[in-house]
């Protein structure tokens, strides 16, 4: 697990993150469970993600997403790119391997992801 993963230019990762936040459109469907956000929350989060933002680097984290994984003694591990650090012990990663955006908190034995997958503004924001 010490190689990077091939393919993955953190420099074009960090202005594809930059490039999401600055083009995110907030769409509440109609079928949607709840209330939607307010334009001011939209942004509010959308600035919180900014401010999160750091220069990309690798960080080897347990994959807990499935059923299954959750089920295991011990998850697999697996090399992604860290793109935000929240400060409250949550990551915003890229997983090379499954092509999204995920997100990991920070436990006893490193950090783990929690199923939440997708793009990197949604995932930021359901954290």
């Amino acid at each position: 697990m010490n190689a990077e993963p091939e393919g993955v230019d953190l420099l074009r990762l960090r202005q594809r993150v930059e490039k999401e936040i600055e083009t995110y459109v907030y769409d509440f469907p109609d079928t949607a469970i709840g209330n939607p956000w307010t334009d001011a929350a939209v942004q509010q989060g959308l600035a919180k993600f900014r401010a999160s933002l750091v220069e990309p680097y690798w960080i080897e984290v347990e994959i807990r997403d499935t059923f299954e994984q959750v089920g295991r003694i011990e998850g697999p591990r697996r090399k992604c790119a860290a793109v935000a650090d929240d400060g409250k012990g949550m990551l915003l990663l890229f997983d090379p391997t499954e092509d999204s955006f995920v997100l990991a908190e920070s436990g006893s034995t490193g950090f783990t992801t929690l199923g939440v997958r997708g793009d990197a503004v949604g995932c930021f924001l359901a954290r």
